[in-house]
């Protein structure tokens, strides 16, 4: 299992949203299993944690401002979260390593066989709905169907 990945919001990024708390950023952990999102929360005595599993994870967006981005995490079950103050190549950056998780955790083997049970159709459809999502960019979609289609 690889070390976990850690990103911190900017302050000044932050200031923009009206987070005025200079020194308690926003955090994200990304491991191999989970992500992980800190922040102080409203009463600023503690901070709160949610934690998603990448099987649970449908999407992950970034939406690109003059200054900085909103990353938009969505999964089955929860409400959205959307997390501020990153720079946009710090926010596509997690949206890359997120989008590789979710393949990889897609993309295991079931219990007991020693490769993966599935259908070039269902591959393609999870495909197009990673990429309608905006989890995978048009050039990583067609990467990948010609993985499945050779």
């Amino acid at each position: 299992m690889t070390e976990p990945v850690i990103f911190k919001s900017n302050y000044f990024l932050r200031t923009l949203t009206r987070d005025l708390h200079p020194f308690t950023p926003n955090v994200l952990v990304i491991d191999e299993e989970h992500i992980e999102f800190r922040r102080k929360n409203f009463h600023l005595v503690s901070e709160d944690t949610e934690t998603l599993h990448f099987k649970n994870i449908t999407g992950v967006t970034v939406d690109s401002h003059l200054f900085g981005s909103t990353i938009t995490i969505k999964s089955t079950g929860n409400d959205p979260i959307h997390v501020h103050g990153f720079w946009k190549k710090e926010a596509n950056e997690i949206k890359a390593l997120c989008a590789k998780y979710i393949n990889a955790y897609n993309n295991r083997s079931t219990p007991g066989s020693s490769s993966p049970v599935f259908s070039i159709a269902d591959e393609l459809t999870k495909l197009k709905s990673l990429l309608d999502q905006g989890v995978i960019t048009a050039e990583e979609f067609e990467k990948q169907k010609q993985k499945l289609l050779q």
